[in-house]
């Protein structure tokens, strides 16, 4: 064992510019450069593998993974020499037993184990504070000294840090190698490993660096979810709401009916497989519409950025991703009102709904509108000064851009300080 996110018009214009004088410390800009096409000597190119992955909802399957095992890792690795790589924390729970099992199942397996607080700034378990390139660095090294081949697989065992934390590191490994996640937290189950992301943290922000990258199998064991503290389990049931707002209001309603019994291993099942079912062909058909980069990722250009700041010094108490989401929704609802795209009884209901579900649903007071701003020009979807979101009409339903064709809106910096400013007159 190793140790250790134009005018049709033809209009004369008259260039005044070199009569008039420049202002004293004026920036000159340089004259256009007349541009010519580059030529092209040869070109090549082939079509990638296709990006597929089969996710397993199996309520105790881990305490019989022997059984399984050999099916879920691709074939060609069956000979080859694997790693489960898991945290601390989830080592004690499940660690050996998931090693044990899988080398009774006639796999060659050895075991990674990255460091986990027992309590961090959030005062909950968590390894988020080492989804890091250092800790990825560590993990390369570890593994190409103790030895692999192009056929290794790399089972990730834990929530999504190390699911995320894992993909990057398998494709990686040799340019890419196999990837399974065996992913034991509510987040992980209902958003982090369902996906072909995976990515690590930077300063600057969350999940800057990264890749797309798919696990063949990923395997989710509601009964591992009951060992979570209830903060815990509630941050992922945020990202289940999250698809149930945007896509199911019958999901929405089964989910808030069920809420007060959330340690029951049949509801956890069925929220989970509700919750991959809905966002699979959001993967499945990405490029189809924007519907389906909007759809997982609303609520997540301001929810993200409150999160990264409210780990920073002076900014906290510290939120979980599913808490920072849920009220980065809220605000987007705000912005959805002021741009008349939906009722305020749409806005109302997102804050019952997460106020119900014991979720917090206002921009915390230790930070300004300008430092939440600030944090919002690292999201991938800030462009030309503009951060691109999606935003709800009514439970259940996206809004349109008819003319453009497309769920992505472009929110002008003014209309943003409003919806924030919104949400914090709610929260006085």
């Amino acid at each position: 064992m190793l140790t250790a996110n134009n005018y049709n018009q033809n209009v004369h214009v008259v260039d005044k510019s070199a009569l008039v004088e420049p202002a004293a410390g004026a920036v000159q800009q340089a004259p256009a450069i007349k541009q010519k096409k580059a030529p092209v000597t040869a070109h090549f190119g082939r079509y990638h593998k296709k990006m597929e992955t089969d996710v397993i909802v199996k309520d105790g399957i881990l305490r019989q993974f022997r059984h399984y095992a050999r099916s879920v890792l691709p074939q060609e690795s069956h000979l080859s020499k694997n790693y489960v790589v898991t945290d601390s924390i989830v080592d004690e729970l499940y660690g050996d037993m998931v090693l044990c099992e899988m080398r009774a199942a006639g796999l060659n397996v050895d075991k990674l184990v990255m460091p986990a607080d027992a309590c961090d700034e959030s005062g909950e378990s968590s390894a988020e504070m080492h989804k890091s390139l250092s800790t990825l660095s560590w993990m390369i090294d570890s593994i190409l000294d103790s030895g692999i081949d192009k056929h290794s697989c790399i089972v990730s065992l834990g929530g999504g840090v190390v699911n995320n934390l894992c993909g990057f590191l398998a494709s990686s490994l040799y340019r890419g190698i196999s990837l399974v996640h065996i992913t034991t937290t509510m987040m992980g189950q209902a958003d982090a490993a369902i996906d072909f992301k995976q990515a690590v943290n930077h300063p600057r922000g969350k999940n800057l660096v990264g890749s797309y990258y798919p696990a063949c199998k990923v395997v989710c064991d509601p009964a591992t979810l009951t060992t979570l503290s209830d903060r815990h389990l509630l941050n992922g049931l945020s990202e289940c709401i999250k698809h149930a707002i945007t896509q199911s209001p019958e999901m929405l309603e089964y989910i808030l009916a069920g809420i007060h019994n959330m340690r029951d291993t049949k509801y956890l099942e069925a929220v989970v497989r509700m919750t991959v079912e809905h966002k699979a062909p959001t993967l499945t058909d990405y490029h189809a519409s924007d519907f389906n980069e909007m759809c997982p990722q609303y609520g997540h250009a301001i929810g993200h950025a409150v999160e990264h700041l409210s780990w920073t010094p002076g900014y906290g108490p510290a939120l979980l991703h599913g808490e920072a989401i849920a009220i980065g929704m809220c605000v987007s609802a705000e912005i959805a009102y002021i741009m008349d795209l939906c009722d305020e009884s749409v806005v109302d209901k997102h804050y019952e709904i997460f106020e119900k579900a014991g979720l917090p649903v206002y921009i915390p007071s230790t930070m300004t509108l300008t430092e939440v701003l600030e944090k919002l020009t690292y999201d991938k979807h800030y462009l030309r000064c503009k951060p691109t979101m999606g935003l709800v009409t009514q439970i259940g339903n996206m809004h349109l851009d008819e003319e453009n064709k497309c769920y992505g809106i472009k929110i002008d910096e003014e209309i943003l300080n409003a919806g924030m400013e919104a949400n914090i007159e709610r929260r006085q």
